[in-house]
């Protein structure tokens, strides 16, 4: 029959299940029923059909893969904008600190010169004590070239006077009168001039004591200025590393994000996939797409 071209074959219109079809392999030509030829060429329909089925099934088990794995990026991403919220609050510290640090300095500032007014003012009342002692010590014994004629117009001289003038005073009671009218007089002015040098010192010593508080003052306010700038510093540092993880987890979000991509070839039914960082195998027996990192 091999022999026969199919040209010279008789034609027929119509064929049932009884007859014969011609199968040639190239080397040995023979027959086959129509109806066992419709039943293997359903048969292997069948299992492409069945094959297809299983590559659609595989490829709905990728894309619920898939959307959990786009679930637990939406997760990552929650987390990276907690992260970006929380390096804005220690930003907001880092700036509330300085703030804080530049309104102490100022503190410090006005303390340190109403520190130096009051030590000038003390200065001013300590020469005004000296002066006023100077004066009383003039007043009372003389001897500090203050004063015209201080040696002889002074308490001590009087009081000497009168002295002398009491031993002759059956000879010299006018003058000595008049010398103890003078020496009182001079006790009188040396004693106000002392009582002057007293509420002085008082002063000075009340003034010399507010301005040790100031200094003290200034000097807390410093070390409180000092603390928060060193805070300002440590808060700026921790800002600076949590702005660095935050960008790590976006990194790592979006290299998530680009990997692995699937498609599937609608010719073939095979799902396809792009990875640099997972493998993907079918396992033959449970019919399951499996990974692995790669």
């Amino acid at each position: 029959m091999a022999n026969i071209p199919i040209s010279s074959l008789p034609a027929i219109t119509t064929i049932t299940d009884s007859h014969y079809l011609a199968v040639d392999d190239g080397t040995t030509t023979n027959k086959i029923t129509v109806e066992n030829f419709n039943a293997t060429a359903t048969a292997s329909a069948a299992q492409y059909a069945e094959a297809a089925a299983a590559s659609a099934s595989s490829a709905s088990d990728s894309a619920d893969s898939a959307l959990d794995s786009k679930n637990e990026t939406a997760n990552l991403i929650a987390s990276a904008q907690t992260i970006e919220t929380n390096v804005q609050a220690y930003a907001t510290a880092a700036s509330n600190s300085a703030n804080a640090a530049a309104s102490s300095a100022s503190t410090a500032g006005s303390k340190a010169t109403l520190a130096e007014n009051s030590a000038a003012n003390a200065a001013q009342y300590a020469d005004a004590v000296v002066s006023y002692a100077v004066e009383s010590r003039s007043f009372a014994v003389g001897g500090t070239g203050t004063r015209i004629d201080e040696d002889t117009d002074n308490a001590m001289y009087y009081s000497n006077s009168a002295h002398v003038s009491a031993q002759n005073a059956s000879t010299s009671a006018s003058n000595a009168a008049t010398s103890e009218t003078n020496a009182h007089t001079s006790e009188t002015n040396a004693a106000s001039y002392m009582s002057q040098t007293n509420t002085l010192k008082t002063q000075v010593e009340a003034d010399a004591a507010a301005t040790a508080g100031y200094a003290g003052e200034a000097n807390a306010a410093r070390q409180y200025a000092t603390s928060a700038a060193d805070s300002a510093n440590t808060a700026k540092t921790n800002a600076e590393t949590a702005a660095t993880q935050a960008q790590g987890a976006l990194d790592a979000i979006r290299a998530l994000l680009s990997d692995p991509h699937f498609t599937i070839d609608f010719t073939t039914g095979e799902l396809m996939y792009d990875s640099d960082l997972f493998n993907f195998l079918v396992n033959t027996t449970t019919g399951n797409l499996e990974w692995e990192v790669a």
